[in-house]
């Protein structure tokens, strides 16, 4: 009888061992929409924080190879996914409907309320591509205390929870927003002109209807033409000529990521819990040729305060 229980360790030695390996939660998948050079810099900080093992995937832009792609990811068992991008962010929701225990964490999504991501699932998370208004009025009121009315395009099947957030950080620091909807893009021109004569800034919501490339040109020359305190999204329009930007810190959305996900595979947090979270750090870019073009000298203090200054004069 002696003789046998070695063997019937081993034999339970190599059995644990096997349920060991086989409930080893599998790597965190990184899938990005396609190969923005963007989305570099918030990966490779994600890989230095989270601490796990990832796998990264890329969509290369074509939502056609999404059936190939997600049958590769999931063939891994991922523990989580960490999606880049609106086309990541869609397909990854779709094709964990029927997986509630797979957590999807998306980032870099702008306006991410018309993809409805979080709608019915609550296996999704995410951080928020826009900046919270209150940041924006905050800058504004620094560059120009003497705004008083702030004005608002936007589209309201796409945009109403932003411009519901803008309304109560309205109240708190004491100004006027003044809304103005429309339909199409084509429409934005029209709606200026309702209420430019009514505002003394504008705020440009990162809404795919009001922020296209054409509009944000006309907007940038309105503006100075008008001498407007005008505050958009990303470096790319402070550069080209919009006064003021704002946009998330994309390195460090990367460390922010890291530190969700551990808190989800921990069992800490769900991700119904979490919700989506405002991006932690910003940046501000200035354009100051813009600025004295509409007769605002900002002090040496908010200068200081920009993360980059455009003034080629």
């Amino acid at each position: 009888m002696n003789k046998m229980i070695p063997t019937i360790l081993i034999w339970f030695m190599v059995a644990f061992s096997a349920t060991v390996a086989a409930a080893k939660p599998g790597p965190v998948v990184v899938l990005l929409s396609d190969k923005e050079a963007a989305y570099s810099l918030p990966v490779e900080t994600f890989r230095v924080a989270v601490k796990v093992p990832i796998r990264v995937f890329n969509l290369d832009g074509d939502v056609d190879r999404a059936a190939a792609v997600m049958k590769e990811v999931l063939a891994l068992d991922p523990s989580l996914l960490f999606t880049l991008g609106a086309k990541a962010s869609y397909v990854a929701k779709v094709w964990t409907r029927d997986r509630p225990d797979l957590p999807v964490l998306f980032a870099m999504v702008l306006n991410w309320q018309r993809y409805q991501l979080t709608q019915g699932q609550e296996n999704m998370f995410g951080i928020d591509s826009s900046v919270e208004p209150g940041v924006q009025f905050a800058h504004m009121l620094m560059l120009s205390p003497t705004i008083k009315r702030i004005g608002v395009i936007y589209n309201a099947d796409l945009s109403s929870e932003m411009v519901a957030a803008a309304r109560a950080a309205a109240k708190v620091f004491g100004v006027e927003i003044v809304e103005q909807t429309v339909r199409r893009s084509s429409d934005l021109k029209r709606a200026y002109l309702e209420i430019g004569d009514r505002i003394d800034g504008l705020l440009i919501l990162a809404d795919p209807v009001v922020y296209t490339l054409e509009n944000v040109v006309w907007l940038q020359n309105r503006c100075m033409r008008d001498q407007l305190i005008c505050v958009g999204q990303s470096e790319n329009v402070a550069k080209t000529g919009i006064l003021m930007a704002i946009d998330p810190d994309v390195p460090n959305l990367g460390a922010q990521a890291a530190s969700m996900v551990r808190s989800v595979l921990s069992g800490r947090q769900s991700p119904g819990n979490i919700g989506v979270m405002p991006p932690l750090g910003t940046r501000l870019y200035l354009n100051l040729r813009t600025a004295h073009k509409i007769g605002l000298y900002p002090s040496l203090a908010a200068i200081n305060m920009a993360s980059e200054v455009f003034d080629d004069q």
